[in-house]
């Protein structure tokens, strides 16, 4: 009832989670922020989830995992002592097409979401305000910030472009690391392409050569106009390109790795 609880998203391809680790350890980190013990262990979780697997008859899925702080006999906003947590898991069907390289559109919009937004909490009101706002005036997407330095998307991570030299804001409390995130980042390493993790502020994003925002639906989505701003001619820049085409064949790769 208070949105009292942690999410995460993991992916399943041929029956092997997706960087299970790192989504477990987003997991126990969000958790320990709003002082809710997790109700099992690393490898408690990973059994429960190989389980969910198999009874889905293994390959391509989506499991979605939630964990709220419980039920408790009266309605309270202080935490209680001895509550069972509620743990939810779920499969659904995956699609594992490669996805076409597809611009978009962004809109610039003040974040006036809460102070915490590397937890990932089940409270999403704020982002789907900002995110519908977005699309009301015709934009895919909201890009956002505070104090004139960009956060993040509503959905999705952003990274600019300038001077042959990838820009993405630092993981602080007022973005989500995502985990297609760090594969860009790591991508970016394994091709040569240099990669820093600093402030950008809104004249450096209006400026770029090239923008994009990720996640795990998105992959790489290069943006070609804000507001009324063109990036780099309206047309996807080279950098949006080879990463994508380093994104896809990493994909490929995942997607070739059977069950043992």
């Amino acid at each position: 009832m208070f949105a009292d609880g942690i999410y995460e998203v993991i992916p399943v391809y041929h029956g092997n989670p997706f960087r299970l680790n790192d989504h477990l350890n987003r997991l126990q980190y969000c958790l320990e922020q709003i002082k809710l013990t997790s109700p099992y262990s690393s490898e408690q979780w990973q059994t429960i989830i190989e389980q969910l697997i198999e009874r889905n008859g293994g390959g391509h899925m989506s499991i979605y995992l939630q964990v709220t702080r419980g039920v408790h006999d009266e309605r309270d906003h202080l935490y209680k002592e001895n509550i069972t947590p509620t743990v939810l898991l779920m499969a659904s069907p995956l699609t594992v097409a490669e996805q076409p390289l597809t611009s978009c559109k962004a809109t610039l919009l003040a974040d006036t979401r809460w102070q915490h937004c590397d937890i990932k909490s089940i409270a999403l009101l704020g982002n789907i305000m900002l995110r519908n706002q977005a699309q009301a005036k015709g934009y895919d997407e909201a890009i956002l910030h505070r104090d004139g330095k960009i956060t993040e998307g509503t959905t999705s991570n952003v990274f600019i472009v300038n001077g042959g030299i990838v820009y993405t804001p630092p993981q602080n409390n007022y973005i989500l690391g995502g985990i297609t995130r760090d594969v860009i980042i790591e991508i970016c390493h394994t091709a040569g392409v240099e990669i820093q993790q600093q402030c950008i502020h809104i004249e450096q994003l209006l400026a770029a050569d090239e923008v994009w925002i990720s996640s795990s639906s998105r992959e790489i989505s290069p943006v070609i106009q804000i507001d009324d701003k063109i990036i780099g001619h309206g047309k996807v820049g080279p950098i949006s390109k080879t990463l994508f085409a380093e994104f896809q064949h990493f994909k490929r790769q995942l997607l070739a790795t059977k069950s043992k």
